[in-house]
């Protein structure tokens, strides 16, 4: 990244100023500034932050300028999809806490980490405080905060310094890893799909870390098997292994819906779990308990409860900065088990 002198001058900053510190054309300077398109996430947040550094922009807090009463309250989620169940039941836990309080609460789905942020930067959001379910990938909490230009509480992943609701899933990662070594597995694949723009998830990519560690602490080689986001994930994952000199004993989905996709695949091909290998999800949806399908579980509903409640402190004119991570618990099913040496 190109450095850029923050010192004052007694020439107005103006956005070639900008562009020069950041190694970018004017026009790109000029969209990331006004939320247009065509400008990474990435990219927009450093742009944001040097306006910020040489004071083309003023920062903005994480309250609105006054307090606004929870009844007139005009907030909005920020979502990829609410037809997952993990940011549907985020949603809802939103919703159960802001409806008695008055609140409006508005959605907009469908949006890649880039739109996400793109929305941080607006000026005008037509919202008095923005909900991300969950965070954008590859932006660090200081980079957040120099996109922001609304009072801001993130759901589905924690970030220090920002009020945010999340579980911890590199732990995740590691607890649903060694479930399945200490059950005698010699090979563990982790098994995960990238975001609408091909980047991966926070919680993909940390539980992907969580993962790693895990398998170098028992001395094992890491086996990855990442697919292109879609309906179909479960079932290209699967077909991916099908297709390899031999299944791993051990399997660990990023998502209970991801495995259950899988295992019907693998129905169909004549393996199942446990006879043939084990198999383990992340979240504890409703249908892991119908598969009878071993998960690390996750209160989802209870983040969006918590966060709603950190949105109604901001927007009263408290300043909350907590990350707050729930816990996690492995709940063991019919679908892994103890493996002959």
């Amino acid at each position: 990244m190109p450095s850029h002198n923050t010192g004052l001058t007694d020439e107005p900053v103006g956005m070639s100023d900008i562009a020069a510190a950041a190694g970018v054309a004017v026009s790109t300077v000029s969209r990331a500034l006004s939320g247009a398109r065509g400008v990474g996430a990435a990219r927009r947040a450093q742009i944001m932050q040097i306006a910020l550094d040489l004071g083309y922009l003023s920062p903005v807090g994480n309250t609105p300028e006054r307090p606004v009463p929870a009844r007139q309250a005009r907030i909005t989620a920020v979502t990829p999809e609410s037809d997952r169940w993990i940011f549907g039941s985020i949603l809802a836990g939103l919703h159960d806490v802001l409806a008695p309080a008055g609140s409006s609460l508005n959605m907009l789905q469908g949006l890649s980490a880039s739109d996400r942020v793109r929305l941080l930067a607006d000026s005008d959001p037509d919202a008095d405080l923005l909900v991300l379910v969950p965070a954008p990938p590859d932006l660090t909490p200081e980079q957040i905060r120099a996109v922001r230009r609304v009072p801001l509480v993130v759901a589905g992943s924690l970030l220090p310094g920002i009020p945010s609701v999340g579980i911890d899933d590199v732990a995740v990662g590691e607890k649903a890893t060694n479930h399945l070594v200490n059950l005698g597995a010699r090979r563990v694949a982790y098994v995960y799909y990238g975001d609408h723009d091909g980047s991966l998830g926070v919680a993909t990519e940390n539980r992907r870390q969580g993962y790693r560690r895990a398998i170098a602490r028992a001395g094992l080689e890491p086996w990855e098997v990442e697919v292109p986001f879609g309906e179909g994930a479960g079932r290209e994952a699967a077909e991916t292994l099908l297709a390899s000199d031999s299944l791993p004993p051990g399997i660990f989905c990023a998502s209970d819906e991801m495995a259950a996709q899988m295992m019907a695949v693998f129905r169909q091909a004549g393996v199942t779990a446990p006879r043939d290998f084990s198999i383990i999800g992340v979240d504890d949806h409703p249908i892991a308990g119908m598969l009878g399908l071993t998960t690390i579980a996750q209160s989802a509903r209870e983040q969006g409860r918590a966060a709603a409640t950190l949105a109604l402190r901001l927007l009263r004119g408290e300043q909350p900065t907590e990350a707050i991570a729930l816990p996690t618990r492995l709940v063991v099913r019919e679908t892994t088990r103890r493996m002959e040496p």
